[in-house]
């Protein structure tokens, strides 16, 4: 088992001469060209790949543009540029073979499963059937051919072998081979077999070589396809067999890896690593292994010997990975063995020879220090926490593929793929390390972001790294990611030397592309490709199990884009990957992202509404902006919209309320688009010589509304144009369709059958635009998180705060939708008797527009209710003016609308539409007029038996209806149906036909003061309800504007009153005071009264009412009035309202009663007499004590002062020569003592109301604005009436002080007080004692006791 001999000679059953190449037969499928002659390699520069003294830009390691793929290809190998050879037989050339354009792929790739500006993922289609059947089982392996195009797949008892990359020169069915196993595994338990695929030694052959990893047999077939043709006896014979000698207890065969020519490395489980030849040195077919072992040179490293960790001593999967080099000579190989714990030993394999360790290092220390420096936390007590994983050869300048070596030929250039395990994370990094005379150093340090999960030791595939040409992108294969790392260089500009200098240069690109979780997808084969001639697209090839074959491609740069510009991922880049690839069935990826590449909710937002805008205007590259189906680009569109939403609702994105509502908008005007598309393109297939409607619109839209045609590009359609760029403003075409009827009128089109046309074209583009956007929206809004919005088919109720101006509901939208209605309506009354005849319009036709009508006016009310609600919710004052007006303007609209509809004989429509929308005045209309044509009709002669029945029937029908409304919308149908009959001036026939709805007419009658002249009645004879009947009453009065019309009122309420006293309908003092202040207010209409009937006399007999009010003011608007303007003015009015019979206030009656000019004196009987008592008593009844004292203050205020004023008292003053007995009779007959006498007799005076103390207290009453605001009586007069008001006063204020100094007023005062009480006392008791004589009866009726009507303490009417 150790013994140093490990070669052993395998037997051929070959049956023909191994010396001798067999001829190739017409039969064969594989059929090769001869290998061409290697070209010599360039020399590589001195300072390629040389540390750098401080990193580069970006810390990337520099690279060529012209660099080889890494990592052990052949010189000369075919990838992707080998496509165009003819591979129907399985045939690979490497002679003469002509490289393909970058677009020869044939049928190679089935579809894109991404694209981003940075990378592809495209399915290869060329998977053979056999493959089909076993790839979803548990066991199978597969390897692809590190040369060619080359796949095997393996199974427990078979190899299935087929070229995946095919070309424009397939001619032929592609046939893959299915080869028998000679030594299948019986237990399926064990480790698939191993199986490479390489040139055959002749000219044409493929050779495979399997190796069964437990059992250490090796079979190998010089060509393949032979095998696979024959049965097992004559494969047996064909292959070359042989056995893994020396093999340790429970070692197995992990790795096969291919080191032409004629030769392979084995890696072990148990860190060993041997050469596999099949040739001998005379190259006759014979197997023969060769372990590896050499002494190690650089401190006791690992691979010592054999008792080292490449002998039984060694780790299970101490080897991480072995790659193998170019062909330095003829003959020879490198191969670079790396083991987990960073240690690199390179091996020089010679063909038939020795083979000898050129190098080895222990690169552990090295690489976990630099880790340090990118803040990696490594812990040098722990081996286990640092791992390398794989590695890359760094391909040089030179074509093909050789080991990067500088110029000297001990140094070496290797990119390392290692992870570090923490504690609670693992972290992945890339390494620039180089191998130079037994030490290693690394230049650059890629610390891995986007990818932190820890890969499973336990998985089938161990994470790998390629690197393909051109080498500026790392792939970093895991068994369900791949993970792509830039190595291009950043652009040595100024900006980025200041980002150097600030540390603040961005990371290289990487990027994560992930493979459904919910399926068992995972990675069994990759193979770095060569690119095309002159392509910078680097890509590997990926065999996926329970897939099939993929292809990632790695993008270079945009022209004039820098390596910065591309440094990150982009929030946009992630969801439009998720959007226009996410919803391709059985696709192998997953978008749902990564936690390590993460965007804040503004970035996603951002994002979303960019891609939303792009799939809009069709800038997006992942639609196609032509298709010959317009529906169908519009649906890949809608659809685009619909995946959007779903993408951001599954990653939990908290989108803005506003963002949610865009994004609804976009999706919703792309339904429209599509809506309106299908009723285009339905009338093209019926179209005539006529132009449709569409056509001509979007010819006569204004080129700021839409994206110009350019004819010279081949833009002839502006139909398709508008809908590839101009959806986003597809409101504009809603108005336009009713403009360019109107335009067509304009440029004179008269016949009829084209006007019909044109407007039956223009509802169905109104009709699908918004019909389909209220609907989507209504159905859509929970998708878009609106679901909490308070929405009624599709029109929002409130909530309309922060949101801008909705498309469908412009003022343009409105105003031609409604304008659309009428034009429609009127074409069809116009013609529908005249339909079907010659140059007429068919009935269909007329039909199809009335029909139409209805849903016309439906959308005309969304706009309407949309766009009223949206001004409300402005904060500008002027937009929420404009909603209010718009409002009342809509109801109004919808009404006439919905009521029209009826003259199209569309009652049921609009009946419909009226009870959807709550119309109830429509409603009544429609109801109460078709039943009242119903009537009519029956009342006409001549109808037949069937025209009366069915007359008859719809009579009933309509009061069935009339009836049951009552029950369905209750008070507001009853409302609209009293207001309706109202309006008709039937007030007053409520009260006999209602009996029925006794309810909703008490109800109705009581809603407004306006009705409350009738509905008192009503509270009376139908609810009894006295107390409410005087509540009407009371309430009536105080509009009443009529005298006598008042007095009546307040009558007939102080009636009701004392009924519902009787009736106990409310509290008895509640109703006590309010019959106190009926008969207040009767008492004001009284003293009114008692004011015409002084002054009729003087306008009796005039001819008309303007005569007699010329004539009143002639005889009371003269003497101290004429120098006051203002207060003429004002008794002017209040004189042509007295004659008028106008009720006036109480203080428009004091003031009449006050400022009247009376020229003689008249008898202290006469009402004018007595005018100042009855001034100061209606301000006791005006009830201002309490309410507003002020007010009531300036009024008693003025009242004294005009009393004391009407009399000469500096005459009065002159006493020289006059008794007693004289100047009582002067002073009696004052206006002042008249007054005083006539308060004292009738108890008028009490605290609240007394006589002032003095004269000269009224003073400046009134004479300033300040006086007269504080009364709230002149609270809204302006200021400019105020001051002329003010002015007058100071006149009335300069006679009254006046008075008091020449007529020594304020010394006269107290005695005339004293003197009217006298009087009033001597009169009383005259009077008593004329009642005694009369009556013989004793007694004294005391103070105030008299006949008439007076006030007693509290203000209150009493008689007396």
């Amino acid at each position: 088992m150790f013994s140093s001999d490990a070669s052993v000679y395998g037997g051929t059953s070959s049956i023909r001469n191994p010396r001798r190449r067999q001829r190739t037969s017409s039969n064969d499928s594989v059929a090769i060209k001869q290998e061409p002659k290697r070209r010599k390699r360039s020399r590589l520069a001195s300072d390629t790949f040389e540390p750098l003294p401080n990193q580069t830009a970006n810390g990337n390691i520099r690279h060529t543009s012209g660099s080889n793929a890494p990592n052990g290809q052949i010189s000369g190998s075919t990838g992707r540029q080998d496509a165009s050879v003819d591979t129907a037989s399985l045939a690979f050339r490497t002679r003469g073979s002509k490289k393909p354009d970058k677009n020869d792929l044939g049928g190679e790739e089935d579809g894109v499963l991404t694209r981003n500006d940075n990378c592809t993922v495209t399915q290869i289609a060329v998977v053979p059937d056999q493959l089909r059947g076993i790839q979803s089982a548990d066991q199978w392996h597969g390897e692809f051919s590190d040369s060619h195009d080359f796949v095997v797949v393996t199974t427990h008892s078979q190899a299935i072998l087929w070229r995946y990359s095919l070309g424009k020169g397939v001619s032929e069915s592609h046939k893959p081979l299915k080869i028998r196993l000679p030594y299948p595994s019986e237990d399926l338990h064990l480790p698939l077999p191993l199986g490479v695929v390489v040139p055959g030694s002749g000219a044409g052959d493929l050779a495979l070589l399997i190796v069964m990893p437990v059992s250490g047999r090796i079979t190998y077939w010089e060509n393949a396809a032979s095998a696979a043709h024959v049965d097992l006896a004559r494969q047996k014979q064909q292959g070359i067999h042989g056995i893994i000698p020396g093999r340790l207890s429970g070692e197995i065969i992990t790795k096969v890896t291919a080191a032409e020519p004629d030769g392979f490395v084995l890696t072990c489980n148990t860190g060993r690593v041997a050469h596999l030849a099949v040739s001998d040195a005379q190259g006759k077919p014979h197997i023969s292994v060769q372990y590896l072992r050499g002494s190690a040179t650089s401190g006791g490293g690992i691979f010592a010997g054999l008792k080292s960790v490449f002998g039984s001593s060694g780790w299970r999967r101490d080897v991480a990975a072995v790659k193998i080099g170019v062909s330095r000579v003829k003959g020879q190989r490198d191969c670079v063995v790396a083991t987990t714990k960073g240690s690199f030993q390179i091996w020089d394999l010679i063909r038939h020879g020795t083979k000898s360790v050129s190098g080895e290092v222990d690169a552990k220390t090295v690489m976990c220090e630099s880790l340090k420096t990118v803040g990696a936390e490594v812990d040098r007590q722990d081996d286990g926490a640092f791992e390398v994983l794989d590695f890359a050869i760094m391909p040089t300048k030179a074509k093909g593929k050789e080991l990067m070596r500088s110029s000297d030929k001990d140094t070496y250039k290797l990119l390392v793929f290692a992870t570090l395990l923490g504690a609670a994370s693992v972290r992945y990094a890339l390494l620039g390390l180089t191998i130079r005379n037994g030490s290693a150093d690394v230049n650059v340090v890629h610390p891995i972001s986007c990818y932190t999960t820890l890969y499973s030791i336990d998985s089938l595939w161990r994470p790998q790294i390629f690197l393909p040409e051109p080498a500026e992108t790392a792939f970093l294969v895991f068994d369900k990611s791949v993970v792509l790392f830039s190595l291009a260089e950043v652009e040595d500009t100024p900006s980025s030397q200041l980002q150097i200098e600030a540390h603040t240069l961005p990371d290289p690109f990487q990027d994560t592309i992930d493979f459904r979780k919910d399926k068992k997808y995972y990675v069994v084969g990759c193979r770095e490709e060569v690119p095309y001639r002159g392509s910078t697209e680097a890509s590997c090839a990926i065999l996926v199990h329970g897939f099939g074959m993929v292809r990632v491609t790695a993008l270079p740069a945009r022209d004039g884009q820098s390596m910065l510009e591309r440094t990150a991922v982009t929030a946009k880049m992630k969801i439009e990957q998720a959007v226009f690839f996410g919803s391709i069935a059985n696709n192998l990826l997953d978008f749902s992202g990564r936690p390590e590449i993460s965007f804040r909710d503004e970035e996603a937002e951002a994002a979303a509404l960019e891609i939303s805008d792009s799939i809009m205007k069709s800038t997006s590259t992942y639609i196609p902006a032509m298709l010959p189906s317009m529906e169908h680009q519009l649906q890949l569109r809608s659809n685009a919209l619909n995946d959007l939403i779903r993408y951001l609702n599954q990653c939990q994105v908290q989108l803005t309320r506003l963002a949610r509502w865009e994004l609804l908008w976009s999706a919703e005007k792309m339904a429209a688009a599509k809506a309106i598309w299908q009723s285009y393109n339905a009338a093209l297939k019926t179209r005539g010589q006529d132009k449709n409607l569409l056509a001509e619109l979007f010819e006569m839209m204004h080129e700021e509304f839409k994206v110009e045609n350019r004819p010279d590009f081949g833009e002839t359609d502006p139909v398709r144009q508008y809908f590839i760029h101009d959806i986003w403003r597809i409101d504009l075409v809603v108005p336009w369709a009713e403009n360019a009827v109107e335009e067509l009128y304009t440029d004179g089109i008269q016949d009829p059958i084209r006007q019909a046309k044109l407007i039956s074209e223009a509802m169905d583009v109104q009709l699908a635009a918004l019909e389909t956007a209220f609907n989507f929206r209504e159905e859509n809004a929970s998708l878009y998180g609106l679901d909490g919005e308070d929405m009624v088919e599709g029109v929002l109720v409130n909530g309309y705060e922060g949101l801008p101006e909705i498309w469908t509901s412009v003022v343009e939208n409105m105003a031609k939708i409604k304008e659309l209605v009428d034009l429609s309506r009127e074409m069809v009354i116009n013609h529908m008797d005249k339909a079907g005849e010659e140059g007429e319009p068919e009935e269909p036709l007329i039909m199809k527009i009335g029909q139409d009508n209805p849903r016309l006016i439906e959308i005309c009310c969304k706009s309407y209710q949309e766009r009223f609600r949206w001004l409300l919710s402005r904060t500008d004052e002027q937009a929420k003016f404009e909603g209010e007006g718009l409002k009342q303007a809509y109801y109004e609209i919808r009404k006439t609308l919905i009521v029209k509809l009826s003259d199209l004989f569309l009652v049921e429509e609009a009946v419909t539409l009226a009870i959807k929308h709550r119309d109830m005045q429509a409603l009544v209309e429609l109801v109460t007029q078709g039943l009242k044509d119903c009537q009519d009709r029956l009342h006409q002669p001549g109808l037949s038996d069937d025209e009366e029945a069915e007359l008859e029937r719809r009579v009933l029908l309509n009061k069935s209806r009339l009836q049951s409304y009552f029950k369905k919308f209750g008070g507001a149908w009853a409302n609209a149906l009293y207001t309706f009959r109202i309006s008709r001036g039937e007030l007053a026939d409520l009260l006999d036909d209602e009996v029925g709805q006794q309810s909703f007419l008490t109800e109705f009658l009581r809603s407004e003061t306006s009705y409350y002249k009738i509905g008192w009645i009503n509270e009376i004879v139908a609810e009894r309800n006295y107390q409410m009947a005087a509540d009407h009453l009371i309430q009536v009065q105080k509009e009443e504007t009529n005298l006598w019309n008042k007095k009546v009122e307040l009558s007939m309420a102080k009636l009701a009153l004392l009924a519902a006293e009787e009736k106990k309908q409310t509290p008895d003092v509640h109703t006590k005071s309010i019959i106190k202040k009926t008969d207040r207010r009767l008492a004001i209409t009284n003293t009114q009264e008692s004011l015409y009937d002084c002054i009729r006399p003087t306008f009796q007999g005039a001819i008309d009412e303007t005569a007699e009010t010329d004539l009143a003011i002639d005889a009371f608007c003269r003497g101290h009035l004429k120098e006051k303007p203002s207060l003429r003015a004002i008794t002017a009015e209040l004189i042509k309202k007295l004659v008028a019979r106008q009720a006036l206030t109480p203080e428009d009656l004091m003031d009449t009663l006050t400022l009247v000019h009376v020229d003689s004196r008249l008898h202290e009987e006469d009402f004018a007499a007595h005018r100042f008592f009855h001034a100061l008593s209606l301000s006791r009844l005006a009830g201002h004590d309490r309410s507003d004292p002020g007010r009531k203050d300036l009024n008693e205020k003025l009242i004294w002062r005009r009393c004391i004023i009407q009399d000469n008292w500096e005459a009065i003053n002159h006493t020289e020569l006059k008794g007693d007995a004289e100047m009582e009779a002067v002073t009696g007959a004052t206006a002042l003592f008249q007054t005083l006498r006539e308060g004292f007799r009738n108890d008028l005076f009490c605290p609240s109301l007394s006589p002032p103390a003095l004269p000269s207290s009224l003073l400046t009453a009134g004479t300033s604005l300040a006086s007269l605001r504080a009364s709230s009586r002149y609270a809204s007069v302006s200021d400019s009436v105020l001051t002329r008001l003010a002015h007058d006063l100071e006149v009335e204020d300069a006679h009254l002080a006046h008075a008091i100094d020449k007529g020594r007023l304020d010394l006269w005062w107290d005695g005339i007080v004293q003197a009217a009480k006298k009087s009033v006392v001597a009169q009383v008791v005259e009077e008593n004692e004329a009642k005694v004589r009369n009556r013989g009866k004793k007694g004294l009726a005391g103070c105030g006791v008299g006949v008439g009507q007076g006030l007693d303490s509290q203000g209150d009417v009493v008689m007396i």
